[in-house]
């Protein structure tokens, strides 16, 4: 075998997760989880492709060799992740594009598929291997979550804006008539198939909260989580890989950790600097036994907390305070994050159009450390009067004209994101006519931004609800 150099994605993950131990498969496995517990930090690198905010990224399966990602762009973009750390290749463009931001993603078991949905009320459905669209299934509003059923490739669902959860199946005619699971007056953000009892889907509202569901129960929820604190606003939700388990976000609540069969929450999670306001994010489970959960934040940070042993971890409101690491490098919020557990390699992303991978092992051009002594880049949030000078003196508004194709930071883009969080930390009302809304100043640049989509009043709120 050629000696290479370094403890490089090529000599260390790239190695293990094609290396098969025999006799021995649980070795590299507990050489993994050995090596993240004992890390204070990641190694950390960029992957640039995309020309907006990145709203959506998704491992393929059995083994992780890829990532999909979608964004404000409108492009769904395919990374070969060795090559892409190596910055041999750069992410294929599927030929399907959007007609508008991209909030969602799902491979098919096989890999051979993508689905994208997004703002523009349609699923589109990708050949990977061509980059062909197959088919396009029609919404009446936007979609916000995909998941394929894991035993069956053909059939998907969707959750949409217009309160509806729907089952589709790619063989039946593009304009038929899907199957009606879940109707609410109220967005659904978020859906996921568990993955080993596919007639189950667990389901985030935007006022219902979390909710359990069986196909073969429809209009109907088998169970709503968070028992006497259920209709909370819910983002996003995720099933562990046995099924047992639910991990969901809250706006303005800590990530939660709910049993299968059981409303009241097993844990909590806080950390001092987190929280989640301003924008939809995702949450994920992470390790090899699903032991921690990650989740970004409105602080520019990427947090990961272990899941107690101890069912009576956390005192009487279970609430496990401290996460065991801190991810510091983004430079805007942090919305999506995903963890491979087969290379242990973590990626997010959020406001930026960068893709952030993150790693106990080094890659090549990768910065930080393992032990969190190398000190970060900060940079000051900008303030009101500089976003509103950033936007009225560039001429073109938060415009979502892609023609430049540049990968270079958004100034403007980050600090609208930036007078987000400011009005948050200050507590003023996301309806307040006290200061220039972001209706006022595009109504004074008479221009229109196209992910911008409302004109009312709590135009913050709608702005935020399409950045997923």
């Amino acid at each position: 075998m050629k000696e290479v150099r370094g403890c490089s994605m090529r000599s260390a993950v790239g190695f293990l997760s094609r290396r098969t131990i025999v006799g021995q498969p649980q070795l590299k496995e507990d050489f993994q989880r050995r090596r993240l517990a004992g890390c204070s930090s990641l190694y950390k690198k960029d992957m640039l492709g995309h020309f907006g905010c990145v709203n959506a990224i998704e491992f393929s399966n059995n083994g992780g060799q890829w990532l999909v990602s979608g964004g404000d762009d409108r492009r769904v973009l395919l990374w070969h992740m060795e090559k892409a750390i190596h910055s041999r290749a750069k992410p294929i463009k599927l030929k399907g594009e959007h007609l508008s931001n991209i909030f969602c993603l799902a491979f098919d078991s096989t890999n051979k598929r993508v689905f994208s949905g997004g703002n523009d009320e349609q699923v589109i459905l990708h050949d990977v291997e061509r980059g062909e669209t197959l088919n396009v299934f029609l919404h009446d509003d936007a979609v916000y979550g995909l998941s394929v059923s894991p035993v069956n490739d053909n059939v998907f669902a969707s959750s949409s804006d217009d309160g509806r959860v729907l089952i589709w199946d790619t063989r039946e005619p593009p304009h038929g008539e899907p199957f009606c699971l879940a109707n609410y007056p109220s967005a659904f953000h978020s859906v996921m198939f568990n993955p080993v009892e596919p007639r189950l889907l667990a389901t985030a509202n935007s006022k219902e909260g979390v909710g359990l569901w069986d196909i073969r129960k429809p209009r109907s929820s088998l169970l709503r989580y968070g028992g006497s604190l259920s209709l909370q606003s819910a983002m996003s939700v995720r099933f562990n890989s046995m099924g047992t388990q639910l991990l969901a976000l809250r706006r303005r609540l800590p990530p939660v950790l709910y049993e299968l069969h059981s409303r009241l929450p097993s844990f909590q999670f806080d950390n001092q600097g987190y929280f989640n306001s301003c924008t939809m994010k995702s949450c994920c489970f992470a390790g090899d036994q699903d032991q921690y959960i990650l989740s970004g934040s409105d602080d520019f940070n990427l947090y990961m907390w272990r899941i107690p042993s101890d069912p009576e971890a956390g005192g009487p409101g279970r609430v496990v305070n401290g996460a065991f690491m801190v991810l510091k490098g983004h430079r805007s919020i942090v919305n999506q994050v995903r963890f491979n557990p087969h290379t242990y390699m973590i990626c997010s992303s959020g406001v930026e159009k960068v893709i952030k991978v993150w790693s106990p092992y080094q890659q090549p051009d990768s910065v930080g450390d393992l032990e969190g002594l190398v000190e970060d880049k900060s940079r000051s949030l900008y303030t009101h009067e500089e976003y509103i000078s950033l936007v009225l003196n560039s001429g073109s508004g938060l415009s979502h004209d892609y023609v430049s194709q540049s990968v270079q930071e958004d100034p403007r883009m980050m600090a609208f994101f930036d007078s987000l969080v400011r009005r948050e930390i200050e507590g003023w009302s996301s309806d307040s006519d006290s200061d220039l809304s972001e209706g006022a100043i595009l109504q004074l640049q008479a221009r229109k931004p196209s992910c911008y989509v409302s004109s009312s009043s709590s135009s913050t709120i709608l702005i935020i609800d399409m950045h997923r």
